[in-house]
């Protein structure tokens, strides 16, 4: 018969070779055959060729370990024990659990990392490290010597204007609610507006039949684009129109 050569240092230890024995035999880790992997796991010793004595030695304690607990089992129980002890096997069933768990969490990450490794980063080109480098651009420059006072005057214009006459009969009815609208889609109403073309003023981003609520949306979207540097604004005279400009970088007013 030949006989198979086997090397203990493909095992990460002894936890690692008995959990290799309970797959290889699909035993159920409750319940182990003691008798019959402490045969098992002797064989793997006896034909490993590993003569690293540090290497080895857990290995053999493991051993010493397999056998104290084979004995164990195989005593005769005292007649008048009334009730039974701990099972021998209990501390090594419980040392093999935590040690599944931590070959299971080991084996995902070892998957996440071939994964990662399969991913290529496309370095930053120049443009991007120029942006990196830019001073940032102050909010004030991107109001023009506006300040918030001026447009919420603007505001209170609009707030003020009456574009349809209400006929209070009609109105008396109720009738279906109308969707709110949200931040989001009116500073993308904005930023469409100002594709279309480079300069709007401030009164036309509001639509003619806005109500008040939509009109109040579409005001704070004006904002939160400023806040973010999307947009200039600028005043060409005292008290005159305000002009929204959107900002590529490179305008100024």
């Amino acid at each position: 018969m030949e006989q198979i050569t086997i090397r203990l240092a493909a095992f990460e230890g002894p936890l690692d070779l008995l959990y290799h024995l309970i797959q290889k035999n699909e035993i159920d880790i409750y319940d182990i055959p003691i008798a019959r992997l402490t045969d098992q796991y002797l064989e793997y010793l006896d034909a490993a060729e590993d003569r690293d004595m540090d290497g080895i030695s857990e290995f053999l304690v493991m051993a010493a370990t397999l056998l104290e607990i084979k004995s164990k089992l195989l005593l005769p129980k005292p007649k008048n024990e009334e009730a039974e002890g701990p099972d021998p096997r209990e501390a090594l069933v419980l040392k093999l659990l935590e040690y599944k768990k931590i070959k299971e969490v080991t084996g995902q990450w070892r998957q996440l990392e071939e994964e990662a490794a399969l991913v290529l980063y496309k370095a930053e080109d120049n443009a991007v490290a120029q942006l990196k480098g830019k001073e940032e651009q102050p909010l004030e420059d991107f109001l023009q010597g506006l300040t918030m006072e001026d447009l919420y005057l603007a505001f209170r214009q609009v707030m003020g204007r009456r574009a349809t006459k209400v006929d209070h009969v009609r109105s008396a009815f109720k009738g279906v609610p109308r969707d709110l609208f949200t931040m989001q889609e009116k500073m993308d109403y904005i930023r469409d507006m100002l594709i279309l073309r480079p300069k709007a003023t401030f009164f036309s981003i509001f639509r003619p039949d806005a109500g008040k609520m939509e009109k109040v949306v579409t005001f704070l979207a004006l904002l939160e684009l400023i806040k973010r540097k999307e947009v200039h604004i600028f005043q060409t005279t005292t008290f005159g129109e305000i002009t929204i400009l959107k900002y590529d970088g490179r305008n100024s007013a």
